[in-house]
């Protein structure tokens, strides 16, 4: 009885302040949380496909071997189908045959990749052996200002990727630094 007359505890407005405040925060990381998955997703995309170009032209120039990268963008089931094969030729058994190495599959609801499908061959000096090329990573949502990549890939087997974000208005990869 005695700490219910001291005015102990607290009062029904400063709990419902309190509430308020972190239903506030709460949502505000919610939608901050929205925000970075998306950019997230869309670098990660760029980073992979980087990352198993440069795989690949490692082992070719370590092995001797011609080894490809087929880039496979199913739109309709928002997948990204990354296949490694590597070539026979120098084995003297066939000049364009290939052995699959390891296939992969990646769920990009948040991006679309263009073209569609898309192969780099690479010699055994770890020069590109087929035409060389860029592979666009757009927003799906085509919104102006979200998180957009490119993987580059030159003649010489350069591999390069640049994040940037997208200009609705020229369709185009703006890169960021």
């Amino acid at each position: 009885m005695a700490s219910m007359e001291k005015g102990d505890g607290f009062s029904v407005v400063e709990i419902l302040f309190v509430m308020g405040v972190t239903s506030a925060l709460i949502i505000l990381g919610g939608v901050l949380a929205g925000k970075f998955y998306k950019r997230h997703s869309t670098d990660n995309v760029t980073r992979t496909i980087s990352s198993s170009l440069q795989l690949i032209k490692l082992k070719s120039a370590r092995q001797g071997l011609e080894y490809q990268v087929v880039l496979t963008f199913d739109s309709t089931a928002k997948t990204l189908t990354i296949v490694t094969q590597r070539g026979n030729s120098n084995r003297g058994t066939c000049s364009s045959c290939y052995i699959t190495e390891s296939s992969q599959i990646i769920d990009v609801k948040q991006v679309t990749l263009s073209p569609a499908s898309k192969t780099f061959n690479f010699n055994p000096a770890g020069t590109l052996g087929g035409a060389s090329g860029t592979v666009n990573i757009q927003p799906a949502s085509g919104k102006n200002g979200e998180r957009c990549g490119q993987v580059v890939v030159s003649p010489f087997g350069r591999i390069s990727i640049v994040e940037g974000n997208w200009k609705s208005s020229s369709s185009s990869c703006s890169p960021v630094y």
